[in-house]
């Protein structure tokens, strides 16, 4: 079993949270950090800066396709960053939490 992160950022801490939280409940995700950022970035040919909250979901390898399709049918953003990494190095008992919290 590998360890993913889904990368997503939003535009306010309600929808972070949200998000967030229904991805733990339904346990598509063991765990979620959210933070403050603010993101410098091309859109609709301006460059935009713009404070966001950065969302790392942490999940499963078999869970990510499922977690993939929440974040994209309930994101507010009309194209949202939805980017996945592998987890190359990953305790055996963090991942056993993470097995065990998602599903």
């Amino acid at each position: 079993m590998k360890g993913m992160i889904l990368i997503s950022t939003y535009p306010d801490e309600t929808s972070a949270l949200k998000a967030a939280r229904y991805a733990v409940e339904s346990r598509l995700a063991a765990c979620v950090n959210i933070a403050r950022i603010r993101s410098i970035y091309r859109w609709e040919g301006r460059v935009e800066d713009a404070e966001e909250y950065l969302a790392l979901f942490k999940t499963t390898e078999d869970v990510l396709p499922r977690l993939r399709e929440f974040v994209a049918s309930n994101h507010p953003y009309t194209l949202p960053e939805i980017v996945s990494i592998a987890m190359d190095s990953v305790s055996e008992r963090y991942m056993a939490w993470m097995v065990g919290s998602v599903g």
